[in-house]
């Protein structure tokens, strides 16, 4: 019986680095569904209400950890060109938001919301792509 490791099937999709964008836009986009979700089930109000993933402790606790987690990991695979890893990660989050709705925001509030939140988030994951690009380089240099 053949042994499935879910760590290399990862590593084997993610050989291209538009595979590993992909990945990480999937990433961004699980966490912002799932936690909006999660915030919607675990509201003391009466009924099921999507709200925002950020609406949880969750979201800072879990979610960003393992936003910041996927970046780096990324960018230790696939140091050159770290800048592009936090893009495409905020790219899938950013989707989410799309496709999950900002509860009572108008429209112009989230076209004036998306740029502003994708810049802040890019911001937040470049210091760990920088971090996983170096340590990727300098263990890269080690080896031979």
């Amino acid at each position: 019986m053949r042994r499935v490791n879910m760590l290399g099937e990862i590593g084997r999709f993610a050989a291209t680095p538009a595979r590993s964008g992909i990945l990480l836009a999937g990433l961004g986009l699980l966490v912002w569904i799932g936690l909006s979700v999660w915030a919607g089930l675990s509201s003391t109000e009466f009924g099921f209400r999507l709200r925002e993933a950020w609406d949880t402790p969750a979201y800072f606790y879990l979610g960003l950890p393992l936003m910041v987690s996927g970046v780096a990991a990324a960018a230790f695979m696939r140091p050159e060109r770290a800048w592009r890893w936090p893009l495409w990660l905020v790219a899938g989050h950013q989707a989410g938001v799309l496709l999950m709705g900002l509860g009572k925001q108008s429209g112009l509030s989230l076209l004036i919301l998306t740029p502003i939140l994708a810049l802040m988030l890019a911001a937040f994951f470049a210091i760990p792509a920088m971090l996983g690009s170096f340590a990727g380089r300098r263990l890269g240099e080690r080896a031979y």
